[in-house]
Parts: C-alpha cells; sequence; structure tokens
C-alpha cells in the first residue's frame, strides 16, 4: 500500500473464512516493517461478499467492523476512510487490466 504522501505502512491479514468466489473474511492490521503485528494500533474484521448482477457483472459488499468506537475513530483520524474510498475505487481498473 502506498499513501497519498508516498508513504509505505505496513500491514498484515489473517484469513478467517474462504467460500471462493463468493466470501472472504479477515482481519487487518498493521505492521513493522518485517511483518510483525504492530499490537499499538487497532485491528479490524472485514467481510468481503461477491454476488453476480443481473444483467451481467458482479457486486461487491464489503463491510469492515472494529473492536470499539474509540478503535474506528483512530482509524478514521488516521485516514481509513480516504484510504478505502481511494482502494475501491481502483477496483474497476485493476479488474480491467
Amino acid at each position: 500500500m502506498t499513501g497519498p504522501e508516498g508513504d509505505r505502512p505496513h500491514g498484515w491479514w489473517r484469513v478467517v473464512a474462504v467460500d471462493a468466489p463468493h466470501h472472504l473474511q479477515f482481519e487487518d492490521g498493521f505492521a513493522d516493517g518485517d511483518g510483525r503485528p504492530d499490537p499499538s494500533l487497532p485491528t479490524t474484521n472485514c467481510t468481503v461478499h461477491l454476488a453476480p448482477r443481473d444483467g451481467g457483472g458482479t457486486d461487491m459488499q464489503v463491510v469492515t467492523t472494529f473492536a470499539s468506537l474509540e478503535a474506528m475513530e483512530q482509524l478514521v483520524t488516521m485516514g481509513m476512510e480516504e484510504g478505502m474510498r481511494a482502494a475501491m475505487g481502483q477496483i474497476d481498473a485493476l479488474l480491467h487490466a
């Protein structure tokens, strides 16, 4: 991941459940430069659902849950909302590449 200022934060995923190609559930967190989880920062739980769209294409639903309101607020303050918006905005182009 590369941020808008060129920063490159590290992260990790722990896959919890997979029902390919319809469902993916994972825990997501920040890591140090060696990939070790950073316990000082909150983690999130993410669920991705994919379903065929009538007439072609695919609908994608991403649900992110947080351990607490404070954890969510900390991540929002760190730019999570903007980061998710930017990442999701790139999906169509990546799939058509």
